[in-house]
């Protein structure tokens, strides 16, 4: 029985001015929490958002020197903006997104 992996397009919300990139490991526990908190302030800001199992796109680590999990970038069309690392709480994360 072979598995098909589902490989996100990366590039799939960069004709929009505003979205949102987060990369994650399945087996990163911090990962999960983070990305819960992400899911409570997406559901205010209502931002494109792709997630992406860094696992399976090693060329867009090394392209953008991603150092750590979670990861969270804030792009304007393919442009990075901003990026985050330490997801502190919900209110914190609806601040750096606005």
């Amino acid at each position: 029985m072979s598995r098909t992996i589902n490989i996100t397009d990366i590039s799939q919300n960069y004709d929009k001015t505003k979205h949102l990139i987060f990369g994650y490991t399945p087996t990163c526990g911090t990962c999960k929490i983070s990305e819960r908190m992400l899911d409570i302030a997406n559901e205010i800001l209502q931002l494109p958002i792709i997630k992406i199992d860094l696992n399976f796109h090693p060329q867009f680590s090394e392209t953008n020197q991603i150092m750590s999990v979670p990861v969270l970038l804030l792009m304007n069309y393919d442009k990075e903006v901003k990026r985050i690392y330490a997801f502190q709480s919900v209110p914190n994360l609806l601040e750096n997104l606005k």
